[in-house]
């Protein structure tokens, strides 16, 4: 017991040291660095390489040239990167450095549904740095908001990252059986955050259209929406070019047609935020995370070599 405490407190003050040292370096160097990291993951990362390409030939229907293949991979690369250095930073940000690094396009439409009392799931995806979006809203209008997260194979890592990512007012759940808790959540709180997976298992996913292909997309915010009357909003973080600001995109809350049929209601309603989801990234693809799997579900040769 004694070696697993020492080594959470060596683990969790050599990254406070490093959060620091990150958040004290001025910011071209800080984002040289980050370039300089990126480049080297794009010229020996041939896994995520291969997976990425792969991804884009097949959604895009190989219709995508070399340039903006290239493009999309070594912004993903840059991303991944600058994601990791600003996570880090946020475990010793004030509230005051979360404001300053991050915008909303359109509070006023949180600010209204808040104001009303409603419930609210928030739905975002792995798209520009989709970590800073809970502290972003727990900051700006100083309400609580659980949020689902996937869980590593290592407890230590795990208490690294959910102590992170709780530190404004942010209760974080284990992605793996999180459906009752989310309801507990939504009930007490008014406010739930989700991000949006396309490969899912076959017990935790619907089977939708995505980029014209059948892809398996997480339920759960059409089930809290349907059942609990939660108005589902979209929340997309995006880089500005300097990398200086996280510019929060926010959707109007979905309008959509309840019916008798639970089910279908459901479908339809996860196949609404699969159309959100892939308009937005066509509207600028390099900032989605091309990485994963996204089509492994019901595509698995796609990734053979």
């Amino acid at each position: 017991m004694k070696h697993l405490r020492f080594k959470k407190f060596f683990l969790f003050s050599s990254l406070k040291m490093l959060g620091l040292s990150f958040l004290y370096m001025p910011h071209f160097l800080r984002l040289n660095l980050a370039r300089a990291i990126a480049y080297i993951l794009y010229i020996l990362d041939s896994k995520r390489k291969f997976d990425l390409l792969n991804n884009l030939n097949f959604a895009y229907n190989n219709t995508l040239n070399k340039l903006q293949k290239q493009e999309i991979l070594k912004t993903n690369y840059l991303n991944l990167v600058y994601n990791s250095i600003l996570f880090f930073m946020l475990s010793v940000s004030s509230k005051k450095k979360v404001l300053d690094t991050i915008s909303f396009d359109q509070p006023k439409i949180i600010a209204d549904l808040l104001e009303k009392g409603e419930k609210i799931v928030f739905v975002t995806a792995h798209f520009g740095n989709w970590e800073y979006t809970t502290p972003a809203f727990t900051c700006t209008f100083n309400h609580p908001i659980t949020a689902v997260a996937r869980m590593t194979p290592s407890a230590l890592v795990n208490a690294y990252l959910t102590y992170v990512r709780e530190r404004f007012d942010v209760a974080i759940l284990d992605k793996k059986g999180s459906a009752t808790s989310l309801v507990r959540a939504l009930k007490k709180c008014g406010v739930v955050g989700i991000v949006t997976d396309q490969n899912t298992a076959k017990d935790e996913g619907l089977l939708v259209k995505f980029f014209g292909k059948n892809v398996r997309h997480t339920p759960i915010a059409s089930l809290l929406a349907l059942k609990y009357d939660a108005k589902i909003v979209h929340c997309i973080a995006e880089y500005s070019k300097d990398y200086r600001k996280i510019h929060i995109k926010v959707l109007p809350p979905l309008e959509f047609q309840k019916t008798q049929d639970l089910k279908a209601d459901i479908q339809a309603l996860t196949q609404l935020q699969s159309n959100i989801l892939e308009k937005i990234i066509r509207e600028n693809p390099k900032e989605w995370l091309w990485f994963h799997k996204k089509f492994k579900n019901q595509y698995p040769e796609i990734y053979t070599h």
